[in-house]
């Protein structure tokens, strides 16, 4: 029960952890990132998950695109990203009936 207990803390205390914001200057190259953008003179969270590559440079990881952006903050991709059919598969409806197409 008390591991039960202490686990519980410990992942409290990380999720608390990984909903802080960050300075830019310290964003880790590589791993998806929830990024703020300045927007005119309020700030905006973008939807979607962003990685800097090693050269500094920002791209949308769901689109696999470079976007150019000047984020001021950042904090760790903590949503789920939906999963894309591999090639061949079909689009989601043909997935959902079997693989066929019924019109």
């Amino acid at each position: 029960m008390i591991e039960a207990l202490d686990r519980k803390i410990h992942d409290y205390l990380l999720h608390q952890h990984l909903s802080l914001w960050h300075p830019i200057s310290t964003a880790p190259a590589n791993h998806d990132l929830e990024l703020i953008v300045l927007d005119g003179a309020s700030s905006v969270v973008l939807p979607f998950p962003c990685q800097r590559t090693n050269t500094a440079a920002w791209f949308n990881t769901d689109l696999r695109t470079i976007i150019h952006i000047q984020p001021t903050k950042w904090r760790p991709w903590q949503k789920t990203k939906t999963p894309k059919p591999e090639k061949g598969a079909g689009s989601p409806s043909e997935l959902s009936s079997g693989g066929a197409i019924h019109e």
